[in-house]
């Protein structure tokens, strides 16, 4: 069948028809939002939310490709091989730039319609006959073409084109902007702040700052006229942060953020130069409702809950060792871990916890540890626990275990260490969130320690639980069919009617 051409308006309904709002909503992915399992050469592995929006995207365009391929051939071929639709860009091969870039110029009307550009991560090869600068430039002819861009998305450092591109998006998406997620390194500070200023409009924003190459600075960040930004953010409701990002929040704690409800620190494995969070909570806590502090180094939980009166959602790392730890080492002290019970929060969720379950299969995932300091760690994660009860948190419904690397671990262990008394914790705690009428989960959503099981030990096992099913009884099972049989052929109230 040949091509057909169709009005805009006409294929823009149609794409609205298949739009999925996980994809285009204005907020990212958060530490408490849940991963799945999924299953690739007989083993078992997690997918963590962003992939899962990803995936979500992928299938979505197949589905483009096979309900219009005969409506609209020319098009919807030139758009699927790119990656593009007329609400979402997107692709795995920056090399279809060049093609997206034709499509749009050809059909100009597309670009007014596309809300998202997602970009994933890019690897420069000679093979690829594609350098960084035809991506940067493929980049910004798209922005130019798509005046109504709402999510920005680009999964790989951009530093090198970081001011090109920001500048395009500042000049011809200032207006519609909503969700931006950027990678940067930390000497992109000074220009991130200025175009951040244009973006009047963001709602959310997701920043990972990478270390500067080894030469390139001298460790000093120079924020020039930059520092004296006193920026307004009137509609950013969610900030998140990954990385070296010190710098930035020094600045950000001087904002006026008035709309702020969620902000998320993942300082991944830096153990020096903690950011500043108390000041920053300081000036913003009083509003936030989401917290998510995933470090190394202890921040004192006391002191920010204090700081963060209406959070109904809160997430720490439970390794950190904390002033009331040093307490309970006092027989005669009663430690505490908050100064006085917070009434608003329903859900905690917990970083880290490696070596609270599988302290012997830790290889590759998290650096070895001493007897001693195993067991230290431990005691503290034990103690930590103890205190997240109604006591303290009389709202509380959820404690969700984060680390996505544990439950692999889990799963591949077939539950937690039963030789150095993991197995026993789980059972402790599990124990404890049961007597408060709290629910224990893992990142999935699911009860901790349900894990995943193939679809033939998920029938055996409600075999096993269902006596009436089981190998002895199955003689009198049927001898009660065939007696059911017998009293349908003999009564003919109980026989089928035939219409």
């Amino acid at each position: 069948m040949g091509s057909v051409q169709l009005p805009a308006e006409i294929l823009t309904y149609i794409f609205e028809l298949l739009e999925d709002e996980s994809i285009f909503g204005h907020t990212l992915p958060t530490c408490m939002t849940e991963s799945y399992w999924t299953k690739k050469q007989d083993q078992w592995s997690l997918i963590n939310p962003k992939e899962s929006l990803y995936s979500k995207q992928l299938q979505k365009y197949a589905t483009l490709k096979v309900r219009c391929f005969d409506i609209f051939y020319t098009v919807i071929t030139v758009a699927y091989e790119t990656g593009s639709q007329s609400s979402s860009l997107a692709s795995t091969d920056p090399t279809k730039l060049r093609g997206l870039c034709y499509t749009l110029d050809q059909h100009s009307s597309l670009g007014w319609y596309v809300k998202r550009i997602h970009i994933v991560r890019f690897y420069a090869s000679a093979s690829r006959r594609m350098t960084l600068t035809d991506v940067e430039n493929g980049l910004i002819s798209v922005v130019h073409q798509c005046p109504n861009l709402e999510l920005f998305t680009i999964d790989w450092p951009i530093a090198p084109s970081f001011r090109p591109i920001a500048d395009a998006l500042c000049s011809f998406s200032w207006k519609s902007l909503r969700s931006v997620h950027w990678s940067l390194t930390t000497a992109s500070i000074p220009r991130l702040i200025w175009a951040l200023d244009s973006l009047q409009n963001l709602i959310s924003a997701h920043l990972e700052f990478e270390p500067v190459p080894s030469g390139d600075l001298d460790g000093s960040i120079k924020l020039g006229a930059a520092s004296r930004l006193a920026l307004h953010l009137p509609s950013l409701q969610q900030l998140s942060l990954r990385g070296l990002s010190q710098d930035f929040l020094e600045e950000a704690a001087g904002w006026s953020l008035p709309a702020l409800q969620s902000f998320s620190l993942d300082f991944v494995a830096n153990r020096h130069d903690l950011p500043d969070i108390l000041d920053f909570l300081e000036q913003h806590g009083t509003q936030l409702t989401f917290l998510d502090l995933n470090t190394i180094p202890a921040i004192d939980i006391a002191a920010i809950l204090d700081l963060c009166p209406i959070l109904t959602t809160f997430s720490f790392n439970p390794d950190w060792r904390l002033p009331f730890h040093i307490e309970a080492s006092n027989p005669l002290a009663t430690p505490t871990l908050l100064h006085s019970p917070h009434p608003h929060i329903t859900h905690i969720g917990l970083h880290q916890l490696l070596h609270a379950f599988m302290p012997k299969q830790l290889s590759g995932i998290a650096p070895h540890l001493t007897d001693v300091a195993t067991i230290l760690i431990q005691r503290t994660n034990d103690l930590t626990f103890s205190q997240l009860t109604r006591t303290f948190f009389p709202a509380l419904k959820v404690i969700r275990v984060l680390n996505r690397a544990l439950l692999e671990e889990l799963e591949h262990n077939e539950g937690p260490d039963k030789e150095s008394g993991c197995f026993t914790r789980w059972e402790r705690w599990h124990d404890q969130c049961a007597r408060q009428g709290v629910r224990l989960e893992d990142c999935t959503g699911a009860l901790m320690g349900d894990l995943p099981m193939d679809e033939e030990e998920e029938e055996w096992e409600e075999w096993e639980d269902d006596s009436a099913l089981h190998p002895h009884n199955v003689g009198e099972l049927r001898e009660l069919l065939d007696e059911c049989k017998r009293m349908t052929i003999e009564d003919p109230v109980l026989q089928p009617a035939v219409h």
